[in-house]
């Protein structure tokens, strides 16, 4: 009865256990390593720092028109390029001047990206700074775009924003069209522009 017992037991102790080894896990891991050590330097994380800048400017212009239609009251930007921020201002009297009851907000650039002027500009423009437009107004001593109660701009702007290393192909834009007050983006690739939703 006894050696009965004994044999059913290793009967049912069946194959050894099925895993990986510790050298198994050592090498696949080794593996991995070496190809994210690989890939990683071919990340270009600077266009990826100007494409978050690009949408930065491009929400607070939406946001500043929709806030002109919806308050119906004028919304006026400003870019600091020193200070790599956006500030938004409630202009209730429409002077382009920040009195007493209006509400002024700022938005920063993302970290590591910068207004900046590209050597090659958008085709048939020509900027000499970083935020461009025939009638730009100014606030706090800035270039300023204030959007109207109806959603029209108060001229056409273009506004480059880049990376911190401002590679020819880091440079962004945001166009401001004057009738629609609407924001377009576009992305260069060193040579041309192309149009980025």
């Amino acid at each position: 009865m006894i050696q009965r017992r004994c044999r059913s037991a290793s009967r049912n102790a069946g194959p050894a256990r099925s895993g990986f080894s510790i050298i198994e896990l050592t090498v696949a891991l080794t593996l991995v390593s070496i190809i994210a050590a690989m890939a990683i330097p071919r990340l270009n994380y600077e266009r990826y720092r100007a494409d978050a800048a690009m949408r930065s400017v491009k929400t607070v212009l939406q946001g500043a028109e929709r806030n002109a239609i919806m308050r119906q009251t004028n919304i006026v930007v400003n870019f600091d390029e020193a200070n790599r921020r956006m500030e938004i201002l409630e202009d209730a009297n429409n002077n382009c001047v920040l009195d007493g009851g209006e509400r002024l907000t700022s938005r920063p650039l993302e970290d590591g990206a910068r207004f900046g002027l590209p050597a090659s500009p958008y085709p048939a423009t020509a900027p000499s700074t970083a935020v461009s437009g025939p009638n730009l107004c100014t606030m706090n001593g800035y270039p300023a775009v204030q959007f109207l109660r109806d959603g029209a701009a108060s001229t056409d702007a273009d506004i480059y924003v880049t990376s911190s290393r401002g590679l020819p192909e880091d440079y962004r834009l945001v166009r401001v069209i004057q009738a629609s007050g609407r924001a377009e983006s576009y992305r260069s690739d060193g040579s041309s522009w192309t149009r980025y939703n």
